[in-house]
């Protein structure tokens, strides 16, 4: 530093190069530490050198008219300038009024090439300071009156040799000069005297070195000085004083006394320099008391902040303020410029969360919430705008989890952009706030100046208007509102605030959106909207209604909306029953009126076959005590003296029961005792409903509820921080559950079962249910580590899924062309399921292996639990489906030790893959009922050797799950299809619950060429059928050398050594061609389970080649799909057929369309595709299917009136009068032509005309709206 001011000036102080001391001012580093010791150099040009940096480079956000130097009488060194306040500061509002085009402080250059005058007219934002330094304070003491005499003299230019060599070598640029001369040229400031009844102005910077220091002693010891001087002070205009405290190899210390405050000391600017308070936009947290805290980066400047209330009032809002400065010569390229904004930025960022971490230690950190950090870049960035908002927005995410650990909701950049080199800069704000944990919300602004008032306020920079649009940029931080204390409370539960869930769903919802519309085929139209809602509330009579109302304002801890989701299954929107737990209210337990809300919010979901989704944050029932009796009731002891003896009874006092005796809360017995009337409690019922058992009714029956839901509809639930007791078997009855990483699902606390066992054995919740159990036993279906990612989970499952119960499934655009071949094919060896499913990255050609359904459609559940099956739901050519796969690798199931039982330990149980045991069995099942009850087609990819059948696992019960997976095909209502793949076998048990005839209507087995199915493996039948006698048999039916022996065996006259030594060759031989037979052997085996035996035999479909198997499913699946939709409508026309009779009648009515030459294409399923979905197009020329639907209903309902006056001869008459009523006078005419033309037995006509009635016939009496 020392050579650079050398370098500035020569040794003898004649020449000055302004350049040299401007890579001081403009530096990154902070020198103000390295600074203080050229402020007291030998050499009397570094002296006035260092003062200088030191003012400009403090200075730096303001516009410095003017700076002199000068020498006090005992020759220190003194430092004189004027200044302008910044553009945005309240004073500068006329100047900013009366010059509108200005929207900033402007620089030489632009005063220089203003077209119009510039307002003269600032006395209310031109302010004069004085800087000297100090060896001790007693030197400043004696030269006080002599440097306020500096205040009433003038800035007239001195003859001044460095003053004039500055002048003649400065350049006019700000950012490259330090110059002199005022750009307001009709200001005499050497004229200038500030009358004293005006605001004071000057200000005064005292440096002084101290050997060492403590800040409350000298504190005081300045504060006393500025006392015994106050009058001084002010006639003289002293704005404030600061100490600048210089210790050395320390950064200085700063003490500033205001006039405002009496030159008492401002605590929040010790140790800040205050001209570069208005850099740290500290009057912006003027809501807010606040306590400055050391930080060990002197560029931080860190508070905590508590919120200014009322007196009286409790503190909820505290938080912590980190702010810091940016300091760098302007950079020239945008290239440069980008690149300095993200690497300082994400430095200082860094910086940031660094002291963040070490605040934290501070007492009342674990109140702070919403913490704001606030970087100020003064140079100018030479960049686009636009690209501003994606880095930082990248860079935030990058730290997200750490930013979210530290509460940082807020954080404020300020930075002057100039788009171009030859354009002027703009002032930009990037606001980032994430207030509700789940979206970072990025709005940008630019500072302009309001024509009509001079304010400068914030202006959105682009079409989007951030919520500090127009506003002023001096705007103070507001405090927490009501949401964000609720916010606070619930995220401190490490959940999201129940009413951010609709919104949570709506970016979720916008995310598919992008996601979707980025691939090729996508379409680009978004909605308008992505989600709208209306909440369900209890009205006063208890049912339930739909209101618009402000989030917060619910009475109970249940929270419910009919919400329309707006997805790209379903742009025209589909609606879905949400159902959440508020955590914020009597920490979201369950009361009679929050199960009331659960109820009839299921109930509707049931109603409208809509799906119901419940988001769980409980605490399960309610407990409560009577409070109006628990601050009356009294102790009747054994012995008052002695309150160890024990109690008699409860009771109250004649006064305070006739307070509580209207309430109906308390049962009581008057009695005598001790000498005086009491009321002996026996039963307390409380005057509030849901202190106790009725809170367990109203439990069981939205337990009831939820049962019922699973079968009528689809039921997703989410928990979030926890779910107790009833919340715990809702969320199980619901099935469906997405876990969040750190919630559990338990019974009782960890807490409550210590003291149940006597000792500590567990030490969490998360323990007893966190994933880790869930998840790994099947309750939870998925976890996810974020709320945020829970919803998107939500919104997956539900898009595979129709929007209500017996519509359409909701089918996607093809975009994986269904014309392809699988790139993987399955092998002998082990594999991994999923790889056959989705497909997998080829390491050798570096390209993907593509599976068997769409690419990215794949979605799996219950991974973590019963590995040796593998199931999920995926699209095959954009139809969704549910998938069951099986393992092919040995798995390790790891069973975890309980702490309760000091015997138990943990193990780790190998499961052989092929195999069903007991939980993969369960976990089969319960993924087949839930396909069903999603109205979900489903491909079993079955590759099963058989069931377990050990001591152990029939002790778990296997037999019991496998009949599960019977019981569930059996009730399956959509196309099944069971594809044995490449090089699967489905033998014995296995085969047996999954066979076809288990359901006819829907079941359907096909199988690759190079499968296997049979009773036993190849190697077991050779056991039982294939025993060593017949392989013996076979050796001597084809082997020469066995029959030749065989042969010689059977002369008669051979001898015993003979005899013997022909038995010997022939083991011999039979030993020797044994290993090889037993080969044969089970190659004829296998030659009886191969797929062409299984069509013959008519228990399979078809053979399938693997590589085509895609194409083909494809067009069956659709094929089924239309055929079930055509079969349901033949149905409702006529109820009494069958699923088989309406197949049979489809297809004649297809033969009777395409003709007898064409009725072979009924075997082509595309070709069968094409016709169904021709005949269902309202446009049809020829619709076959529907005339024959109408004619069909025509004959049900005539065989149903047949029957029904067959049975009831009596209702004849009246049924042929009502119809009569409701014909047209011409089919009554017609009507009566075909009575007449009938005749009875005997031939005589039926009814003449004679006999018909004369008068007319009565016109139709209308008919009751009950009838």
């Amino acid at each position: 530093m020392e050579s650079i001011f050398l370098s500035a000036i020569d040794i003898y102080g004649h020449d000055f190069h302004p350049e040299n001391l401007q890579k001081l001012i403009m530096s990154e580093t902070s020198i103000f530490d390295v600074l203080q010791e050229f402020f007291y150099h030998t050499n009397r040009a570094v002296r006035m050198a260092a003062l200088e940096v030191y003012v400009r480079r403090s200075y730096t956000s303001y516009e410095l008219t003017r700076l002199l130097h000068t020498d006090l009488s005992n020759n220190r060194c003194v430092v004189q300038f004027e200044f302008l306040l910044p553009s945005s500061h309240p004073n500068r509002v006329p100047h900013n009024r009366l010059n509108p085009v200005i929207s900033h402080v402007p620089s030489f250059d632009e005063i220089d090439r203003l077209d119009f005058p510039l307002c003269r007219e600032l006395d209310n934002c031109q302010r004069m300071g004085c800087m000297a330094a100090f060896a001790k304070l007693e030197d400043f003491e004696e030269t006080f009156m002599e440097i306020l005499d500096l205040f009433n003299g003038s800035l007239e230019e001195e003859n001044d040799i460095l003053e004039m060599s500055m002048e003649e070598s400065s350049s006019r640029s700000m950012n490259h000069s330090v110059s002199l001369g005022s750009p307001f040229p009709e200001f005499n400031f050497g004229e200038r005297n500030l009358p004293t009844e005006k605001e004071p102005i000057h200000i005064l910077n005292v440096a002084i070195r101290f050997d060492s220091f403590e800040d409350n002693t000298q504190s005081a010891r300045f504060a006393r000085f500025c006392s015994r001087h106050a009058e001084v002070l002010t006639a003289r205009g002293i704005r404030r004083i600061t100490y600048v405290c210089f210790v050395k190899k320390q950064h200085p210390k700063f003490f500033t006394y205001r006039h405002r405050d009496g030159f008492a000391e401002d605590r929040i600017y010790r140790h800040l320099e205050p001209a570069l308070a208005f850099q740290l936009e500290i009057n912006r947290m003027q809501n807010y008391e606040l306590e400055a805290l050391a930080t060990s980066n002197q560029k931080m400047h860190l508070y905590l902040g508590k919120a200014k209330v009322a007196k009286g009032q409790e503190v909820t809002d505290y938080r912590f303020f980190i702010r810091s400065i940016i300091r760098h010569s302007d950079l020239i390229t945008k290239e440069a410029s980008f690149e300095y904004l993200q690497n300082e930025g994400e430095r200082l960022l860094l910086e940031s969360m660094d002291e963040l971490e070490v605040a934290f230690s501070h007492p009342m950190a674990r109140r702070t919430d919403c913490n704001h950090i606030f970087l100020n870049f003064v140079p100018t960035v030479i960049m686009d705008p636009a690209k501003i908002e994606e880095s930082v927005r990248g860079m935030v995410m990058r730290y997200g989890p750490r930013l979210w650990k530290l509460r940082v909701l807020q954080a404020e950049l300020r930075m002057i952009i100039r788009p171009s080199p030859n354009e002027a800069t703009v002032p930009i704000r990037l606001n980032l706030a994430n207030e509700s944990g789940y979206y970072l919300d990025v709005c940008m602004y630019k500072e302009v100046t309001d024509p009509k008032t001079g304010v400068v306020k914030f202006e959105a920079y682009g079409p989007r208007m951030g919520p500090l649009h127009g506003l002023q940029v001096s705007t103070p931080y507001v405090t927490k509102d009501f949401l964000q204390l609720k916010r606070f409370q619930a995220q401190s539960n490490g959940t999201t605030y129940v009413y951010d869930y609709p919104e949570m769903f709506s970016k979720m919802t916008e995310k598919m959106w992008k996601e979707y519309t980025s691939t090729k085929d996508g379409c680009n139209d978004l909605p308008s909207i992505f989600c709208s809602s209306v909440e369900l509330v209890l009205n006063s009579q208890g049912e339930l209604s739909e209101q618009k109302r402000i989030p917060g304002e619910n009475d109970i801890g249940m929270v419910a909306w009919r919400m329309t989701l707006f997805t790209p299954e379903y742009p025209e929107g589909r609606d879905i029953i949400l159902i959440c737990n508020d955590i914020t209210y009597m920490i979201g337990s369950f009361g009679p009126r929050e199960d009331r809300l659960f109820l009839l919010a299921s109930e509707l979901a049931r109603k409208l076959r809509i799906p119901r989704v419940y988001i769980a944050a409980n605490s399960g029932a309610r407990i409560g005590l009577a409070e109006e009796i628990k601050h009356l009731f009294r102790i009747a002891w054994v012995d008052p003296n002695d309150p160890e003896k024990g109690f008699k009874y409860l009771y109250l006092t004649p006064e305070d029961y006739k307070k509580v005796s209207s309430m109906n809360s308390v049962r009581a017995e008057l009695m005598e005792d001790d000498g005086e009337a009491r009321y002996k409690i026996t039963d307390i019922i409380g005057k509030e409903d849901g202190l106790g058992v009725e809170n367990l009714r109203f439990s069981g029956m939205i337990a009831g509820e939820s049962s019922q839901a699973y079968k009528e509809t689809v039921t997703i639930s989410m928990v979030t921080c926890r779910a107790i007791g009833i919340g715990t078997y809702l969320v199980r009855l619901g099935q469906r559950v997405i876990q969040i990483d750190n919630s559990h699902i338990i019974l009782t606390g960890f807490g409550a079962l210590n003291k149940l066992l006597g000792r500590e054995v567990y030490s969490s919740n998360g323990q007893l249910g966190g994933i880790q159990i869930m998840y790994n036993n099947g309750t939870s279906h998925r976890t996810d580590v974020n709320d945020l990612d829970g919803i998107r989970s939500i919104l997956r499952w539900l898009s595979y899924i129709p929007k209500s119960k017996g519509s359409a499934l909701p089918i996607q655009p093809i975009r994986d062309p269904i014309e392809r071949d699988i790139g993987f094919v399955p092998t002998k060896t082990p594999y991994d399921p999923r790889w056959m499913i989705e497909g997998k990255q080829n390491n050798m050609s570096n390209c993907w292996d593509s599976g068997f359904f769409d690419h990215g459609s794949w979605d799996e559940i219950m991974a973590a639990w019963a590995k040796t099956v593998v199931t999920g739901r995926a699209r095959l050519g954009g139809i969704p489906i549910g998938v069951i796969a099986v393992e092919t690798r040995t798995v390790e199931l790891k069973l975890p030790a309980d702490p309760a039982n000091i015997d138990s330990e943990a193990k780790v149980v190998s499961q052989a893959g092929q195999v069903w045991f007991p939980d993969s069995a369960f976990k089969t099942a319960q993924a087949i009922q839930d396909f069903n009850n999603e109205e979900l087609p489903l491909i079993i990819f079955a590759n099963w050797r058989g069931f377990s059948g050990g001591m152990k696992d029939m002790y778990d019960q296997v037999v019991k799950f496998g009949a599960y997976i019977v019981d569930n095909l059996r009730d399956y209502k959509q196309p099944i299809f069971v594809y044995i793949p490449p090089f699967g076998e489905l033998r014995g048990g296995a085969w047996v619950v999954i066979d076809a005839t288990i359901n006819e209507d829907y079941m359907e087995m096909y199988a690759d060429p190079e499968s296997r199915g049979g009773v036993l493996e190849p190697e077991g039948t050779v056991e039982v059928k294939f025993k060593l006698k017949d392989l013996f048999k076979t050796m001597a039916r084809l082997d020469p050398t066995v029959r030749k022996i065989r042969e010689q065996l059977a002369k008669t006259n051979l001898t015993p050594q003979e005899k013997s030594e022909l038995e010997r060759k022939l083991n011999d031989r039979e030993k020797l061609l044994a290993p090889m037979y037993r080969q044969v052997a089970t190659q004829f085996a296998d030659s009886h389970d191969t797929p062409v035996r299984m069509q013959e035999k008519g228990v399979i479909q078809d053979i399938i080649p693997w590589r085509r198997a895609r194409m083909f499913f494809y067009w069956r699946l659709r094929r089924k799909l239309r055929e079930n939709e055509v079969c349901q409508m033949i149905q409702r026309a006529n109820p009494e057929l069958n699923k088989g009779q309406a197949e049979a009648m489809l297809r004649r009515w297809f033969v009777e369309d395409k003709g007898t030459i064409d009725a072979y294409l009924w075997d082509n399923n595309q070709d069968v595709v094409d016709w169904l979905t021709n005949q269902l197009d309202q446009n049809c020329p020829k619709p076959i299917i529907v005339e024959n639907l109408r004619c069909l209903k025509r004959d049900s309902v005539l065989s149903k009136m047949r029957s029904m006056t067959h049975d009831l001869p009596e209702i004849r008459f009246d049924a042929v009068t009502h119809m009569v009523q409701e014909m047209s006078p011409t089919e009554r005419n017609e009507l009566i032509k075909t009575l007449i033309k009938l005749e009875v037995p005997g031939g005589a006509p039926a009814v003449t005309v004679d006999a018909l009635p004369k008068s007319p016939i009565p016109p139709p009496v209308q008919a009751d709206s009950d009838q």
